[in-house]
Protein backbone atom coordinates (compact mmCIF):
# COMPACT_ATOMS: atom_id res chain seq x y z
CA UNK A 1 0.00 0.00 0.00
CA UNK A 2 1.43 3.58 -0.92
CA UNK A 3 1.22 6.71 0.89
CA UNK A 4 0.21 10.07 -0.59
CA UNK A 5 1.63 12.77 2.18
CA UNK A 6 -0.74 15.32 2.89
CA UNK A 7 0.44 19.29 2.10
CA UNK A 8 2.56 20.60 4.18
CA UNK A 9 1.48 23.00 6.97
CA UNK A 10 3.27 27.12 6.56
CA UNK A 11 4.84 26.36 9.50
CA UNK A 12 6.38 23.02 8.44
CA UNK A 13 7.32 24.31 5.05
CA UNK A 14 9.20 27.67 6.55
CA UNK A 15 10.56 25.18 8.85
CA UNK A 16 11.82 22.90 6.70
CA UNK A 17 13.23 25.78 4.20
CA UNK A 18 15.08 27.26 7.34
CA UNK A 19 16.80 24.14 8.35
CA UNK A 20 17.32 23.09 4.75
CA UNK A 21 19.39 26.24 3.71
CA UNK A 22 20.93 26.43 7.42
CA UNK A 23 22.21 23.13 7.45
CA UNK A 24 23.18 22.31 3.69
CA UNK A 25 23.16 25.90 2.12
CA UNK A 26 20.69 24.83 -0.49
CA UNK A 27 16.76 25.12 -0.70
CA UNK A 28 14.08 22.30 0.73
CA UNK A 29 12.53 20.11 -1.71
CA UNK A 30 10.14 16.80 -1.34
CA UNK A 31 10.18 13.80 -3.14
CA UNK A 32 9.02 10.56 -3.21
CA UNK A 33 10.60 7.77 -4.89
CA UNK A 34 9.42 3.71 -5.00
CA UNK A 35 7.86 1.95 -2.15
CA UNK A 36 6.95 4.03 0.91
CA UNK A 37 7.67 2.75 4.53
CA UNK A 38 4.55 0.73 4.89
CA UNK A 39 3.40 1.91 8.18
CA UNK A 40 3.45 5.65 6.68
CA UNK A 41 0.21 4.50 4.88
CA UNK A 42 -1.37 3.13 8.49
CA UNK A 43 -0.09 6.47 9.89
CA UNK A 44 -1.48 8.53 7.62
CA UNK A 45 -4.59 6.49 8.11
CA UNK A 46 -4.91 6.39 11.68
CA UNK A 47 -4.15 10.43 11.88
CA UNK A 48 -4.81 12.33 8.97
CA UNK A 49 -4.26 15.25 9.86
CA UNK A 50 -0.73 14.62 11.20
CA UNK A 51 2.18 16.64 9.43
CA UNK A 52 4.68 14.22 8.81
CA UNK A 53 8.71 14.46 8.27
CA UNK A 54 9.62 11.62 6.42
CA UNK A 55 13.61 11.55 5.99
CA UNK A 56 16.60 9.26 5.55
CA UNK A 57 20.50 9.01 6.17
CA UNK A 58 21.62 8.01 3.12
CA UNK A 59 24.08 10.48 1.77
CA UNK A 60 26.74 10.83 -0.58
CA UNK A 61 28.94 7.33 -0.65
CA UNK A 62 26.18 5.55 1.86
CA UNK A 63 25.95 1.84 1.06
CA UNK A 64 22.61 0.81 2.89
CA UNK A 65 21.49 -2.67 3.78
CA UNK A 66 24.90 -4.05 1.81
CA UNK A 67 27.29 -6.47 3.25
CA UNK A 68 29.67 -3.27 4.22
CA UNK A 69 26.76 -1.06 5.79
CA UNK A 70 27.72 2.13 6.78
CA UNK A 71 26.64 6.27 6.43
CA UNK A 72 28.50 9.11 5.70
CA UNK A 73 28.90 11.09 9.22
CA UNK A 74 28.59 14.74 8.00
CA UNK A 75 25.20 13.92 6.40
CA UNK A 76 23.60 12.03 9.08
CA UNK A 77 25.20 14.86 11.80
CA UNK A 78 23.40 17.60 9.33
CA UNK A 79 20.07 15.34 8.93
CA UNK A 80 20.06 15.39 12.55
CA UNK A 81 20.17 19.18 13.10
CA UNK A 82 17.96 19.72 10.90
CA UNK A 83 15.52 17.76 12.64
CA UNK A 84 16.36 19.28 15.77
CA UNK A 85 15.66 22.87 14.05
CA UNK A 86 12.07 21.41 12.77
CA UNK A 87 11.43 20.05 16.18
CA UNK A 88 12.39 23.25 17.74
CA UNK A 89 10.13 25.42 15.38
CA UNK A 90 7.25 23.12 16.01
CA UNK A 91 7.57 23.74 20.04
CA UNK A 92 7.64 27.63 19.56
CA UNK A 93 4.87 27.75 16.90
Amino acid sequence: MGWNAPALEPWLERAAQEASERFYGREFMAMGVGGTIPFMAMLGERFPSTQFLVTGVLGPHSNAHGPNEFLHIDYAKRLTAAVAHVLARHAAR
